[in-house]
């Protein structure tokens, strides 16, 4: 079987983990036996018609684009998976970003990414629904995972905000800021805890020249402005020691509501795009009796939703996809 996979879902820079994923896929599926095709491999600069327009029975890419993110990368990848759709073509789609704050960070050399049809969020299929445990067993052995209980507080601890940037994928072109106080004139009448702001790590500055525009009873948090190697990481691993004693953390949709879940702090989504959707709480007028839905199901689906950069390149997942599809 032919797959097309499409190098022009990753920034032109032919760089990085996300751009050398791609051709690891393309080892897997030619391990596997079937053909691959790097789909415009050599082509850069602006998107042309029928760029995205796939012609095999399978596609592949990787990232997100929103519905007002059709622009460079991320409109070709939402052109892609809209062109797919309506053509009924599987399209096998990679992300990262889950279990960072344990240490499953992109430099790492057993990285664990994402995989899915169409879309990595909550809205795409992972093939992963009713899985049993064992892999999800591995990832807590492989990144020390704290799979903890639901967390009860104390009347005094604080509520942690998980800020995303505006062009971030899963924000699509919403305003942090503008969100984070829409938020806030809702649950500050209804709890009078200590509110907490963290920005991501790639956002912090611009976080900084607008801390005016937050309200005067908000504590901003920052690590620093800038990174530089492994800063960042230890930015990240920062997150755990900050929602230790958190009574709650709110978020639109970052992948930090994952990690959150699975410590045990009760967690507040405002987007059902995010993957913690089937056990965080969707109510803010919830915050002071936070639901505490079983995770037993969702952690083992969460297992069978992360695949190794080995798995994908010696064919496992590439397998795995075209055998549940049929194909």
């Amino acid at each position: 079987m032919k797959v097309e996979i499409f190098r022009r879902t990753v920034k032109d820079r032919r760089r990085g983990n996300s751009y050398e994923l791609l051709y690891h896929l393309k080892e897997g599926i030619e391990a596997v036996g079937d053909e691959a095709v790097m789909v415009n491999e050599n082509r850069s600069g602006p998107t042309v018609e029928g760029e995205m327009t796939p012609t095999a029975p399978m596609a592949a890419m990787f990232g997100y684009g929103g519905d007002k993110q059709m622009h460079h990368t991320k409109g070709r990848r939402r052109e892609l998976a809209n062109n797919c759709r309506e053509k009924k073509i599987p399209l096998i789609t990679f992300d990262g970003g889950l279990l960072s704050s344990f240490g499953n960070v992109s430099t790492s050399p057993d990285h664990h990414f994402r995989v899915s049809l169409y879309t990595p969020m909550n809205d795409g299929d992972f093939l992963s629904d009713n899985s049993p445990s064992d892999r999800w067993e591995m990832m807590v052995k492989k990144f020390k995972v704290k799979y903890e209980p639901w967390r009860k507080s104390d009347q005094d601890d604080p509520i942690i905000f998980v800020l995303q940037p505006k062009d971030n994928w899963s924000m699509n072109e919403l305003d942090p800021i503008e969100w984070f106080n829409k938020v806030y004139e809702k649950l500050r009448p209804a709890t009078g805890r200590k509110f907490i702001v963290r920005p991501h790590p790639n956002h912090v500055a611009s976080i900084v020249a607008r801390k005016d525009d937050f309200p005067e009873d908000v504590e901003l948090q920052f690590t620093q402005k800038h990174f530089a190697g492994d800063e960042k990481k230890f930015y990240r691993f920062h997150f755990q020691e900050a929602i230790a004693n958190a009574h709650a953390v709110v978020t639109h949709n970052s992948t930090a509501s994952v990690d959150s879940c699975i410590r045990g702090i009760p967690t507040f989504c405002t987007s059902d795009l995010a993957l913690c959707w089937d056990v965080c709480n969707k109510d803010l007028m919830d915050i002071e009796t936070p639901k505490r839905p079983d995770r037993t199901q969702w952690v083992n689906d969460l297992g069978y939703k992360l695949w190794s950069i080995q798995e994908i390149r010696d064919g496992t997942v590439y397998k795995r996809f075209k055998s549940k599809l049929g194909l």
